[in-house]
C-alpha cells in the first residue's frame, strides 16, 4: 500500500515529523539513513491523522472569504480589509490609498485580478526591502536582492548566496507577519540552518517570534484565495 506521503525530506534531524501544509501536501521529514520500510511504516501509523488533518484544511479552506471586483467589495492589505470604488476615470487603471482604499477603472475589471497581483507584489517589496535594511542596520547583517515570488506554500526563503524570495501573498498578512518572515529570511543569511544559533538569532531580532510563528501558521489556512 502506497504512503498517504507526497514528499519525504532526508535531513540531519534525529526524529521524524510529518507536516500537511496549506495546499494538503504531506511532508515527512525523516534522518538520513530512514528506511522505506520505516517511512511506510509510519505513515501507515498516521494515516488516520492525515486524513483528519487534511479534513480540517478543507473545511477552512471553504470557509475563506472571497475576492471580488465589484462595487462595494472589500480587498485586503497587510491585515485589513479596504473598500474598493469602481470608477470611470483613474490616473492609474487601479491603485490605493489608505483614505479611500483601493480603485478599479471600470475597463479594467476583467484584468482586476491581475493588476491586484500587481500591486500585491510592490506592495510586499517595498515592506520587506524596509524591513529587511531596518533588521541589517540594527544587526549587521546583509543580503543581495529581494525577489517577490508566487509561491503558495512558502513565505520565503534565502539562497546560499543570501538573495531572498517572499512571496506576494505576504500582502495578506498582518504587518508584525511580514516583519517576522523578513527576519527569519535575514536570519539565514548568518545561519543557512535550522539549528540553535539561527533561532537565537531570530529571538534576538523579534523576540515574541513563537506567538508570531503560530499565529502565522494558523492564519494562513484562512487568507483569502488570490
Amino acid at each position: 500500500m502506497k504512503p498517504a506521503v507526497d514528499e519525504v525530506i532526508y535531513s540531519q534531524r534525529k526524529t521524524i515529523s510529518i507536516e500537511v501544509q496549506a495546499d494538503g501536501k504531506v511532508v515527512m521529514r525523516v534522518p538520513r539513513r530512514t528506511s522505506q520500510a520505516r517511512i511506510q511504516q509510519v505513515a501507515a501509523e498516521k494515516a488516520e491523522w492525515i486524513r483528519h488533518t487534511k479534513e480540517k484544511i478543507q473545511a477552512r479552506q471553504q470557509a475563506r472569504p472571497s475576492i471580488r471586483f465589484e462595487e462595494g467589495a472589500n480587498l485586503p492589505l497587510f491585515g485589513r480589509w479596504y473598500p474598493l470604488t469602481l470608477r470611470q476615470q483613474t490616473p492609474t487603471r487601479f491603485g490605493f490609498s489608505a483614505g479611500q482604499g483601493f480603485w478599479l477603472r471600470r475597463d479594467q475589471v476583467g484584468q482586476a485580478r491581475k493588476l491586484l497581483v500587481e500591486y500585491y507584489r510592490e506592495a510586499t517589496r517595498a515592506q520587506t526591502s524596509r524591513l529587511a535594511l531596518d533588521f541589517c542596520r540594527r544587526w549587521q547583517l546583509s543580503f543581495g536582492e529581494i525577489r517577490v515570488t508566487s509561491a503558495v506554500t512558502r513565505w520565503g526563503s534565502c539562497s546560499q548566496k543570501n538573495n531572498l524570495s517572499f512571496t506576494y501573498r505576504l500582502a495578506l498578512l498582518p504587518l508584525d507577519l511580514v516583519e517576522y518572515v523578513t527576519a527569519h529570511e535575514l536570519a539565514h543569511t548568518r545561519h543557512h540552518n535550522h539549528g540553535p544559533e539561527f533561532w537565537k538569532l531570530v529571538a534576538r531580532m523579534t523576540p515574541d517570534y513563537q506567538l508570531r510563528r503560530k499565529k502565522l501558521k494558523d492564519l494562513a489556512a484562512l487568507l483569502p484565495e488570490i
